[in-house]
């Protein structure tokens, strides 16, 4: 999938496609809306809201492969935020774009927040 970056000084976010909204500052995130497959959000990405049925299978298929891997002791950190990030950028999904969205700290400038959310850019959902 194709990872588009943003910086916002705020927390809304409406699916290009539908119009629906994603995630509203007032409204918190809107689970419901027909174009969101999932989202991960930065400090607690390893408890993501994930509708699509496949991509929640592939999901889960990298953390047993990750955890394997640090039962093997070939690695020491297991999951962490690059492998969310290569996850959601090999992804086989052609219509669908991740929006991963970062806030401006107030007092070091420095970005924070940051929430990845898959959305299927086709109007018709199937």
């Amino acid at each position: 999938m194709q990872i588009v970056e943003l910086e916002l000084s705020h927390y809304d976010l409406y699916s290009p496609a539908t119009g629906e909204l994603i995630c509203g500052e007032e409204t918190g995130y809107n689970e419901a809306a027909q174009s969101l497959m999932g989202y991960w959000i930065g400090e607690v990405f390893t408890e993501p809201f994930i509708k699509d049925e496949a991509l929640k299978a592939a999901w889960r298929q990298l953390i047993e492969k990750v955890d394997a891997a640090v039962d093997a002791g070939e690695d020491d950190e297991g999951l962490g935020i690059e492998h969310l990030v290569q996850f959601l950028a090999d992804y086989d999904a052609p219509s669908w774009i991740v929006f991963k969205i970062g806030h401006p700290d107030d007092v070091t400038g420095m970005i924070i927040d940051n929430g990845w959310f898959v959305v299927n850019m086709e109007k018709e959902q199937q």
